[in-house]
């Protein structure tokens, strides 16, 4: 038996074998593509409800500090306007606008301010864009 006629024997099976590897190697690296995808973009929106969190956050406590300014002795009710908007000093494309709604509450003969502050923040932009809202209650004490 010759050389020539025992390689003509073998009909292609390693062509066979190597796609079918280079098919499995493609199919797991468009798996780990996506994967990596996800999991970007589960970061960015972690990180957009941050920002968004703190921002409501910070929208009530920039209503209260106008509510109950340091050194006065009663609350301030003309600073509780509806619907006051504003950006953070670092945009990082976030928004916040913040609601008060004044009411008054009678206990044993006398008239109490309440005040509630709803503070509604978004960050981000198209498909990545979060937003978070925050509610306080303060009342006036006298």
């Amino acid at each position: 038996m010759s050389y020539r006629n025992s390689r003509c024997k073998q009909r292609g099976g390693a062509l066979i074998v190597s796609i079918f590897v280079i098919v499995v190697m493609s199919v797991m690296a468009a798996a780990m593509i996506r994967i990596d995808w996800s999991s970007q973009d589960t970061t960015t929106k972690e990180v957009l409800g941050t920002r968004a969190w703190f921002l409501a956050h910070s929208g009530n406590e920039m209503m209260l500090s106008q509510l109950f300014p340091v050194g006065v002795s009663a609350a301030v009710a003309t600073a509780c306007v509806n619907n006051t908007a504003f950006t953070p000093a670092k945009n990082y494309n976030c928004t916040a606008t913040v609601s008060c709604t004044p009411s008054t509450v009678s206990r044993a003969g006398s008239t109490i301010a309440m005040f509630y502050l709803e503070s509604t923040a978004t960050c981000g932009s198209g498909n990545l864009q979060v937003s978070r809202t925050q509610e306080t209650w303060a009342k006036d004490i006298q």
